[in-house]
């Protein structure tokens, strides 16, 4: 053969070989043709005029939009709700929703207590005459039982008799007063800062300050009948952290009306607590109240004939107090509607004032 021909054989076995080892191997598709939008030049992208994604994703905008539609919501039903309490208040009906337990979520609670503690009278028209009495009230014994030391100062060298002279120990001194104020303060300020310690409301300066001008107030004001008695502190805390969470929903609320603005008007707090916690102690006055009316009762005058009261000391004289008097009385009705568990509370030597 010559060179020519050897060269094409060689050139026709290796185009074979290739071909049957080719075909022992799957092959990949081409990829396609690169379209004609691809083949034009990408425009520099500006950073400044692309818009964010959340400005144009659907998503995000039913995102913002679900919040103010709630908040809308939420404060039209605020306004809906006091005007169907209020504006044609119905006593019975409240009440005995109220008894039904149909109430136990209102957004207006401190209001109803209001009305039925006799703060505020059921027919809303004549609130704003009725807040604007007891807010001035309130300001005017609050000035009545302060007692600034240096105004004494001053008029003490106008005082012949040297009655308010600081040494003097007279009762009506208005240094000794003073000085009984101030330790009547102390012990109030005690028990304020015990109120809640887990909640931050009450451990607010602010707060502690309106709970004692509260209770002061109401203690000197008070002082024959209910004077300060440790417990009341915890009682205050609830009506005035009540009143603070009702006043938030309303002041947010942008849906409200004047009546609303004035009842939960925060510059107005202390005044507003001050009359319920007035309203509730005079309610509970027998059981802060010290009875000194009452003789003192031993065990042993059982053997004259006389009924002992449960679970009476015999060794000292003790002045019956108008709350364990009351415990007592349970005590004994409940002899006669459950006789066993009475019995068993006897044996056990369990006073009443326990679960009274």
């Amino acid at each position: 053969m010559s060179s020519i021909e050897v060269s094409l054989v060689a050139s026709n076995y290796q185009t074979k070989s290739d071909t049957d080892h080719a075909t022992l191997r799957p092959q990949r598709l081409p990829p396609p043709p690169p379209s004609l939008q691809s083949q034009l030049p990408t425009p520099p992208i500006d950073q400044t005029t692309m818009p964010l994604e959340s400005e144009t994703s659907p998503t995000s905008v039913q995102t913002s939009i679900k919040p103010i539609d709630n908040m809308n919501k939420n404060q039209l039903f605020l306004l809906s709700e006091f005007k169907r309490l209020f504006d044609n208040f119905d006593y019975e009906i409240v009440r005995e929703e109220i008894l039904n337990r149909k109430m136990i979520e209102c957004n207006f609670t401190t209001v109803l207590w209001r009305i039925f503690l006799l703060c505020l009278s059921r027919d809303a028209n004549q609130w704003n005459d009725m807040l604007d009495t007891c807010r001035n009230n309130y300001e005017k014994l609050v000035d009545q039982y302060k007692i600034d030391p240096y105004k004494i100062s001053d008029n003490n060298n106008k005082d012949i008799s040297n009655l308010n002279h600081p040494l003097s120990r007279d009762e009506n001194s208005l240094w000794s007063q003073y000085f009984s104020d101030e330790e009547l303060k102390a012990t109030i300020t005690t028990d304020v800062r015990r109120t809640c310690p887990d909640i931050s409301f009450f451990r607010n300066p602010r707060m502690i300050d309106l709970q004692l001008r509260i209770l002061f107030t109401h203690s000197r004001h008070h002082h024959k009948t209910t004077p300060y008695r440790q417990g009341m502190h915890e009682i205050l805390g609830i009506v005035v952290y009540a009143i603070h969470l009702e006043s938030l929903k309303v002041n947010e609320c942008q849906e409200s009306n004047e009546l609303m603005k004035k009842l939960y008007d925060s510059q107005y707090l202390e005044h507003d607590a001050y009359e319920i916690f007035e309203k509730i102690i005079d309610h509970l006055r027998q059981f802060y109240s010290l009875s000194t009316k009452h003789s003192s009762i031993r065990k042993s005058i059982i053997s004259n004939g006389i009924k002992q009261i449960p679970f009476q000391r015999n060794d000292v004289h003790i002045p019956p107090n108008d709350t364990v008097t009351r415990m007592n009385s349970i005590f004994e009705r409940l002899r006669h509607y459950d006789h066993s568990l009475h019995g068993k509370l006897e044996e056990l030597n369990i006073e009443p004032t326990v679960y009274g």
